[in-house]
């Protein structure tokens, strides 16, 4: 379809399903170019004036854009500025859900895109809040707004709250409307799912989430098995820093990732021997996976138990892969160095390579990720101490009633212990790691992903609790029909951190971030781990909701029950 068709199909159902006001908003951007934001006059000549916009933006950058967003001003009101700063000083970053003009006319106006994507909202130096950056806001007018509009000078710019510390602004609300190549998409306008597109079939959107999110994991592995570790988007910031546990955690997403689509999942072998060739210390028969970032130098319990898992899910795909079967089973005994075989008491981070300890406590999810990576490496080689460890951890979890921590790691491992050990209390613990905190999931603001991660271990807790005829446990804990209204919410909800082109066409490179998944208020950062969860997630959601889930099993050979006996 021609640019000029597009706008007109465009204009025709905006016309038909909206009632327009003096003034509308056209954002043109590409992978490569930042949206370029502009207020129109409507008037019959619409289509005209648009396409004369897209002509502007194919002088400048070569091409037509790729990506037209519409907004419509759907509601206004006139407020004081000094009030109106305050509120958005206090609501959660990046949170802004309506845009502000300083004029009647919106010559100096702000969608509530351009506010979260270019930090007008910028966390204090002690971080106890949020303040109205004015370099932010001058940085955004001199190179992207009015670069060239030296009359709009004496007027507008630089900017300076003081300026309006008296004066009245216009708070106003947008719906909008998205062309990707011939698709018009309708974007919801008001509430948390602000900006988020209307979508038609639930299942395929997700599958095609988790497509490009896998592609865009599988694209940050660098030659020699590291990864880009990550971006803080704004700004175009690449994170200069690194975690070795949340590199072996990601490892295991991206394996899950690939085995899901079908693909094959030696690509993620290269990060498994970055790890070995690099980060794992051997002492006495145990190998400890230590992280000299910012020469910190320490050997964390999480950091075991992260790489132990990811070799796990990735033996499931090559299980004659003996070199790596073997540094799991030694980072194994790395775990249980740092668990006390009487109490199950855990060590959570030792120095690196004295071994001597540094922190015994440092956060309480190292123990549920602790029991997982035995209990996957137990199902591989049943080993007993592996198992024996798992339910002596559980008598601690219970006695301390971990489940009130709701750490999707032990939703994990609860549901995996239940296959191999009936015991009622397992059962019980489970749920209880989700009862009585599904409301707080259900209207939680962020997109927070390891709750469908929890949501979904729980889910299958559920399923075998009833083939055990536990149906009063969940009778007591829980409402079942709440509980999967939940997952489902969540599941639709978290497309609010990924990056469709509409969201990422404000931010300074585009291409950079497309098709990832990001963690708003902490600056729409787009990390290894962020990503992780976003994909772990869907991946069991799929698996157990879609009507194509029965086509997603793997022609790759799996271990099919085979044990890789342990020898002593």
């Amino acid at each position: 379809m021609e640019m000029l068709d597009r706008i007109s199909s465009l204009v025709k159902k905006i016309e038909k399903n909206e009632k327009l006001g003096n003034y509308i908003f056209v954002s043109l951007a590409s992978p490569t170019v930042k949206a370029k934001v502009k207020r129109l006059k409507v008037s019959r000549y619409l289509n005209d004036k648009i396409f004369d916009l897209c002509l502007g933006f194919k002088d400048k950058t070569g091409n037509f854009p790729e990506w037209i967003k519409i907004d419509i001003i759907t509601d206004t009101k006139q407020v004081e500025f000094e009030s109106l700063k305050k509120e958005m000083e206090m609501t959660r970053r990046n949170y802004i859900d309506y845009g502000v003009s300083y004029d009647k006319d919106y010559i100096l106006s702000f969608l509530p895109e351009e506010i979260n994507a270019n930090a007008f909202l910028k966390p204090s130096k002690d971080k106890t809040g949020l303040f109205f950056s004015e370099t932010n806001v001058n940085n955004y007018l001199d190179k992207y707004k009015y670069p060239k509009k030296a009359k709009l000078k004496s007027k507008y710019k630089p900017y300076r709250n003081q300026t309006y510390k008296t004066k009245q602004v216009i708070k106003f609300y947008t719906k909008s409307y998205f062309i990707e190549e011939d698709e018009i998409i309708e974007l919801h306008d008001r509430g948390y799912n602000k900006g988020l597109r209307r979508i038609e079939n639930h299942h395929e959107e997700i599958d095609r989430l988790i497509h490009t999110s896998v592609s865009y994991l599988k694209e940050q592995i660098k030659e020699g098995g590291q990864y880009v570790y990550g971006y803080f988007p704004h700004f175009d910031k690449k994170i200069n820093f690194y975690n070795n546990l949340r590199h072996s955690s990601s490892t295991y997403a991206l394996i899950e990732g690939l085995a899901y689509l079908k693909q094959d999942v030696s690509v993620a072998k290269p990060p498994l021997d970055y790890i070995i060739d690099h980060y794992l210390y051997e002492y006495e028969g145990a190998a400890f996976v230590y992280d000299d970032s910012n020469n910190i130098k320490e050997i964390k319990l999480g950091q075991n138990a992260a790489f132990v898992f990811a070799i796990c899910e990735y033996l499931k795909y090559y299980p004659d892969e003996l070199d790596l079967l073997k540094a799991g089973q030694a980072a194994a005994k790395g775990i249980l160095h740092m668990v006390d075989s009487e109490n199950a008491s855990t060590t959570h981070v030792l120095n690196y390579p004295s071994l001597t300890v540094k922190d015994k406590f440092r956060v309480v999810y190292y123990d549920g990720e602790a029991a997982l990576a035995l209990l996957r490496l137990y199902q591989i080689d049943k080993n007993p101490i592996w198992l024996d460890t798992v339910k002596l951890l559980f008598e601690k979890f219970i006695e301390e009633k971990y489940w009130k921590y709701h750490d999707h790691w032990l939703g994990y491992c609860t549901n995996e212990l239940v296959q191999i050990e009936n015991d009622k209390r397992y059962f019980e613990f489970g749920i209880k790691n989700v009862a009585g905190y599904l409301d707080y999931i259900k209207n939680r603001e962020t997109t927070f992903p390891t709750f469908l991660e929890m949501l979904m271990a729980t889910y299958h807790l559920l399923q075998k609790a009833k083939q055990y005829g536990y149906e009063d446990l969940i009778e007591e804990h829980m409402n079942e029909d709440e509980f999967l209204n939940v997952i489902h919410n969540r599941a639709d909800y978290q497309r609010l951190g990924y990056f469709y082109p509409e969201v990422a066409m404000y931010f300074k490179n585009p291409q950079r971030i497309l098709g990832s998944f990001f963690i708003k208020h902490h600056g729409y950062r787009v990390r290894i781990d962020d990503i992780e969860h976003y994909i772990s997630g869907y991946v069991q959601y799929q698996s157990a909701f879609s009507l194509n889930r029965d086509e997603r099993k793997l022609n790759h050979h799996h271990l099919s029950g085979r044990i890789i006996e342990y020898k002593p």
